[in-house]
């Protein structure tokens, strides 16, 4: 059966808790879906706005104005670790399937910690001001971090985490155009070129853009400071939390004239877009207090927020209003921190997590400066992994392999080979085909994956209408060969262009090292040539 839960986590608390929750309770996980009920708690913790991050067997809490992080550990649902840091933390997320654990610092700066290792890399100072929120794309390639600076930083992960770097790592780009502190930021579920970011903040605009570019895709001014944000899975829509405890939702199929235009054409981008009143959603109970965070559920239909007043609400999507309370009573602080866990049950566990091939069973607290490679760029020597392979590491790849169909629907962008094939078949379409049978002329669809029978009504086709069908299945399959035939020739000829230009810049090089001097003008021209 299938089983989605949510985790909640409070602040500071403000009240004494109440006699239906255990004393220090402070991370809550509730069964969302089929039922509606407490599972587990977890103790002694007061977490701060984006401090929460989850994996499938740890759960890790930076503690609010604080340099520490607790790590529990879900299946023996204890804490596990109490681990220090030299800076408070005021932002936390996972990476690299759950293996890196990225952290925000008030100072503005940024730590890497290899769970699974206990290595620790630190940038140098990354923002002015405290990073409220850092974020990591589906390929775990991209790291955004947000900060009270009003701007957004763009980081390579591959190049933080590099040996080769030590640690010396500048932001591939910077966003700008916030003019106030951001306070929350939100990346798209594609793992394609075209996937966006959301950024809002206090100048009470939310911001799309393409991290990739730094390009501004659209414009939205909000009726109050927004608090927190999320997309739906789908990358459907933006919901935004007020400090009223109101939701809206920002359409991102819609634009101002009301036709259907999706973000990534990216027209009328400076043009600010005033979202309509009715896409409010007001609680029906202003006591709630502030929405302080939000997420969304696996199916897109429900909107779960987490509130000042320790509340948990869901929203109906379809109808744009108030669902239920999600918690019979109040939770002993704000919920600073809520999320949907991914869908448990399925045959091959869950989406997320379908392509792991380790586990990690124990988290090694970071060892500071244990690993320098002394600017070699070589693995240390003491440098180890600890990780534990799957049960099933036994059985054979050709048995793991899922069908084309499973792949195509879990992948997290279209595979190539199934949109050569579609644009190969509608290429085909409308293409008719003269064909001599029984005296007379005929158009015939060359369409032969059609289901549909042969006009004329006989029972079986004749041999000369077979002939004709194969025919034309022939003419389908050598239109596909020979794209296939044309992408191979143009794939071999950029080839020979990029071996023929390294060659000649090995050339070169070999020659100005034989003749024991190096112009500079022609250093500016290689780099130039390369970068071209």
């Amino acid at each position: 059966m299938l089983t989605e839960h949510f985790i909640a986590s409070v602040g500071t608390p403000t009240k004494p808790p109440g006699t239906n929750i255990a004393k220090d309770a402070a991370i809550f996980l509730h069964e969302f879906q089929p039922l509606s009920q407490q599972r587990s708690i977890f103790k002694k913790s007061a977490t701060a706005p984006n401090c929460l991050a989850v994996s499938e067997s740890h759960i890790f809490a930076a503690q609010a104005d604080r340099g520490v992080v607790h790590v529990y550990n879900r299946e023996k649902g204890n804490q596990e670790a109490t681990v220090p840091f030299t800076e408070r933390i005021s932002s936390i997320t996972l990476a690299c399937n759950d293996s890196v654990l990225i952290l925000g610092t008030v100072e503005g700066r940024i730590f890497l910690w290899e769970t699974y290792s206990g290595r620790q890399v630190t940038t140098t100072q990354a923002h002015l001001q405290a990073v409220t929120s850092v974020r990591v794309d589906a390929t775990s390639n991209f790291l955004l971090s947000a900060s009270k600076d009003s701007t957004v930083h763009v980081w390579s992960i591959p190049a933080l985490l590099s040996f080769s770097s030590a640690g010396d790592v500048s932001p591939l780009r910077t966003f700008s155009s916030h003019r106030a502190e951001i306070t929350a930021l939100v990346l798209g579920h594609s793992a394609s070129h075209c996937n966006f970011a959301v950024s809002a903040s206090k100048d009470r605009t939310c911001l799309v853009w393409d991290y990739r570019t730094n390009h501004l895709l659209r414009t939205y001014l909000l009726p109050g400071v927004p608090l927190c944000l999320s997309l739906d899975p789908a990358d459907r829509a933006i919901y935004v939390g007020y400090e009223n405890g109101s939701i809206q939702q920002l359409d991102l199929y819609a634009s101002s004239a009301g036709s259907l235009d999706t973000v990534q054409n990216g027209k009328d981008a400076t043009s600010p877009v005033q979202p309509p009143a009715s896409s409010i959603w007001k609680v029906a109970d202003s006591s709630h207090g502030a929405t302080l965070s939000l997420d969304v559920s696996f199916d897109g239909s429900v909107v779960v927020s987490g509130h000042e007043s320790g509340f948990i609400l869901s929203w109906d999507v379809a109808r744009g209003s108030f669902g239920s309370t999600q918690t019979q009573h109040p939770l002993p602080g704000p919920v600073n921190c809520v999320s949907v866990l991914p869908v448990t049950g399925f045959a091959t566990s869950s989406f997320k997590n379908s392509q792991k091939n380790t586990k990690i069973h124990e988290i090694v607290k970071p060892k500071f400066a244990a690993f320098d490679s002394a600017d070699s760029g070589t693995v240390p020597g003491n440098y180890a992994v600890q990780v534990q392979f799957p049960k099933d590491l036994h059985l054979s790849r050709a048995n793991q392999q899922p069908s084309d169909f499973m792949a195509a629907l879990t992948a997290p962008a279209f595979p190539t080979a199934l949109l050569d094939e579609g644009l190969c078949e509608l290429a085909s379409w409308g293409k008719g085909a003269s064909n001599q049978a029984n005296g007379h002329t005929e158009v015939v669809d060359d369409d032969y994956m059609a289901l549909d029978e042969p006009s004329g009504g006989a029972d079986k086709l004749s041999l000369e209408d077979e002939n004709a069908q194969l025919k034309l299945e022939l003419d389908a399959l050598r239109r596909v060969q020979k794209k296939s035939f044309e992408k191979m020739e143009k794939l071999s000829e950029e080839r020979k262009a990029l071996l023929k230009r390294e060659q000649a810049r090995l050339s070169r090089k070999g020659s100005k090292k034989t003749n024991g001097k190096i112009d500079p003008q022609s250093d500016d021209d290689l780099t130039d040539e390369d970068s071209g």
